[in-house]
């Protein structure tokens, strides 16, 4: 497992991967409601950065999309393990 300024780049990936739908729901309430959507575009940007990091640190590049459930149940294990 490789790191990234003290987290692992599974942890990364799936921060990136999480926030996707984030910044898509809140784009979208913002233009229902005939905003900007700042929040919307930070997000997108925070998720791609992330997303980018990881794909450039890990030799193989991006984690398969099939991998986020088995990497997202092995994070929630080790969040488990530590209570």
């Amino acid at each position: 497992m490789t790191r990234v300024v003290g987290m692992e780049l599974e942890n990364v990936f799936l921060l990136g991967v999480y926030l996707l739908p984030l910044a898509m729901v809140s784009a979208m309430a913002a233009w229902t409601d005939n905003r900007k959507p700042v929040l919307g575009l930070v997000l997108l940007i925070c998720s791609a950065g992330l997303l980018a990091g990881v794909w450039v640190q890990r030799p193989e590049g991006l984690y398969p999309l099939r991998d986020i459930p088995e990497l997202t149940v092995a994070l929630a294990a080790r969040l488990m393990a530590l209570f």
